[in-house]
């Protein structure tokens, strides 16, 4: 079918995958990913559109303003990632102070027992990556999330980063995706 406008703008393509085709992947994937029958749901309500139903490409965008979440191609850590964004749309402006104090906290504690993929995010998001050269930074390199206090980046960065696995996150931290992870 012809692409949607921002699949055009942002991917660069003139075609998109059916929206039926779309719905089944995105079916498929609620059964594979531990999202709870709320955040379900709630995506259901959601306009969703991908490139490409057949090939695992990744990248994607949440469009907060028109509801919709668009992937170039059926990779479910994009997915994961992008619903991320439009649960966290929900539920920031009471929570984006406490989660960057949190992750402020996970990015500068050594690292607890069977925590550390979280660790190593929350190390990047809080001090950056001085080998991404980054010439718009007053440091030269990308400086992390911390730096921009991008809360949204941060939510779907974590949840994508375990695969939407709470249990693979820290207990205050796991608190932050209640309602969306079944674990936590």
């Amino acid at each position: 079918m012809p692409a949607s406008p921002e699949m055009r703008e942002y991917f660069g393509i003139d075609r998109m995958a059916p929206a039926p085709d779309v719905r089944a992947w995105f079916d498929g994937l609620w059964r594979r990913q531990p999202f709870t029958e709320e955040a379900i749901a709630y995506f259901r309500t959601l306009r969703l559109e991908m490139g490409t139903v057949a090939e695992p490409l990744g990248g994607g965008y949440w469009f907060g303003d028109r509801g919709l979440v668009v992937l170039r191609g059926a990779q479910d850590e994009a997915a994961v990632h992008e619903l991320a964004h439009a649960w966290w749309e929900r539920e920031r402006s009471a929570r984006q102070a406490a989660l960057l104090d949190l992750l402020r906290r996970l990015g500068n504690e050594a690292p607890a027992a069977g925590f550390e993929r979280v660790a190593e995010l929350a190390r990047v998001y809080c001090h950056g990556i001085p080998t991404q050269l980054d010439p718009s930074s007053p440091t030269g390199f990308w400086r992390g999330m911390l730096a921009e206090e991008n809360d949204h980046e941060t939510f779907a960065g974590f949840c994508s980063g375990v695969m939407a696995d709470a249990a693979q996150m820290p207990p205050d931290l796991r608190l932050f995706y209640r309602g969306l992870l079944e674990t936590a």
